[in-house]
């Protein structure tokens, strides 16, 4: 499959909807010792006349409701219920957490997943992150580029691309462990997902961070410029580029001539000459 376009623009956005409105995602800004702070807001369905290919979606096993099963070797993860219920397995427990539950916490190398629970028909919660001071690490660029990765691959693409997925999770200390039968599970799935996600995904020109969908740009090219098999994608030009203004000064000139080529840069068309001759007759 070749390497992923991003079909929407989110960039610049503190508030990110997504699937029609299943998931809702605004950043705030974190308390110190962490790296992200999202109130994020669940629904299992959408009222009302919906397209298609949204439609099609809620009502398959594919539906949005939350992350699947990973663990984060440097971070921890903190989750706290404004309103209704969130689900959370952790190491194969799951629990039910309330508003009444305070914040709890998945820590380093803990297997987990949450979700909007079922029997809770909206959910209301915020995600935190520790700061763990790393280039790739979870934080608003991974958000960003997971979100928006996701909604378009969903709805748009043919579904999520394995390499396109362990390059984006790579990219937010998310990786998933190797089957139950493998000795040093989490090991092996860390390892594995950074060499098939970072090394060959970024050969292959899978990059972890979207233009389209990342705020803070800049700080997403310094993350690839640091990894010898993504510093290829991290483009730069873009801070050359003269600002709007700029550019209208550069086209006050004169039209530039070269002889006999320029007859047909012009309009030619009868219509076009006669507009032209009234408009300098006056």
């Amino acid at each position: 499959m070749a390497p992923f376009v991003p079909q929407h623009t989110s960039y610049g956005q503190s508030k990110i909807v997504l699937f029609g409105g299943l998931i809702t995602t605004e950043f705030l800004e974190p308390p110190p010792g962490r790296c992200a702070l999202m109130r994020q807001h669940y629904r299992h369905d959408i009222e009302g006349p919906i397209p298609e290919n949204l439609r099609k979606l809620i009502d398959s096993p594919n539906r949005p409701k939350g992350p699947p099963v990973h663990f984060h070797p440097f971070q921890t993860e903190y989750f706290s219920v404004e309103e209704g219920m969130m689900g959370i397995e952790r190491n194969g427990v799951i629990t039910t957490i309330t508003p009444e539950s305070g914040e709890v916490s998945a820590k380093p190398g803990t297997l987990h997943r949450f979700f909007i629970h079922p029997d809770s028909k909206t959910m209301t919660i915020y995600i935190s992150v520790s700061d763990a001071g790393l280039d790739y690490q979870l934080d608003r660029c991974f958000f960003e580029n997971w979100y928006g990765y996701w909604h378009d691959a969903l709805l748009y693409g043919n579904g999520v691309s394995f390499l396109q997925l362990l390059s984006i999770w790579d990219a937010g200390d998310a990786y998933f462990a190797a089957p139950a039968w493998v000795p040093f599970r989490l090991t092996v799935g860390y390892w594995t997902q950074i060499a098939l996600g970072r090394w060959l995904g970024g050969m292959l020109g899978y990059r972890p961070f979207f233009r389209e969908y990342t705020t803070d740009w800049d700080y997403a090219v310094a993350k690839m410029k640091n990894s010898f098999f993504q510093r290829h994608l991290a483009n730069e030009a873009y801070k050359s580029e003269a600002v709007w203004e700029d550019q209208v000064k550069l086209c006050s000139g004169p039209k530039p001539a070269n002889a006999d080529f320029e007859s047909l840069t012009l309009d030619i068309h009868q219509e076009a000459q006669a507009e032209e001759i009234q408009y300098l007759g006056g």
